[in-house]
This record gives structure tokens, sequence and C-alpha cells, in this order.
């Protein structure tokens, strides 16, 4: 299978995944355990804001909700650039 191939199964199998375990909803106040969850579901639920109105952060929020969502979403980040360079064995 090709690169590019892996990269756009990967993407579409993350935002399945963010979309059923971490649908943001634009009513609800979310507190800082969701901050965490949320961040960790950044990228797919940022691309999944490009096609459609899903949410990649919450409208209502916790000052603790804020921090957290940096924290883990800027990890996240970091983790999904840098994070396949491990040995691999063939």
């Amino acid at each position: 299978m090709g690169c590019l191939t892996r990269i756009c199964i990967y993407i579409a199998v993350s935002c399945l995944v963010g979309w059923l375990l971490c649908d943001i909803n634009p009513e609800k106040t979310y507190t800082w355990y969701s901050g965490i969850w949320h961040g960790l579901f950044f990228v797919p639920n940022l691309i999944r804001s490009w096609f459609g109105d899903a949410l990649y952060k919450a409208n209502y929020y916790t000052d603790a909700y804020n921090v957290w969502w940096w924290i883990t979403t800027i990890m996240s980040c970091i983790s999904t650039i840098f994070g396949g360079g491990g040995k691999r064995y063939n």
C-alpha cells in the first residue's frame, strides 16, 4: 500500500473515531476532563470541521477546560507530526 493511501485511511479512521467518541455538543458547558478529551481528538475534529459543522473546541467551557484543551491539543499536534518515527520491523 502506498504512503498516500495509508495517510488517507488513517485520517478517515481518525475522523470516524472522533465522531463516535468525541462529538462536541454546541449547547453544553464542558469541564476540565472534557478539555483533555477534546484536546486528544483535536486533529480529527479539526478535519471534520472543514467538511461540516463539527466543532473542534466547545463553545461553552470552564477555565480549566481551556487550560487542559490547550495542553492536550499541543501534545496531540506534536505527536501527530512527529509520532510515527520509531524503528519499524518488516
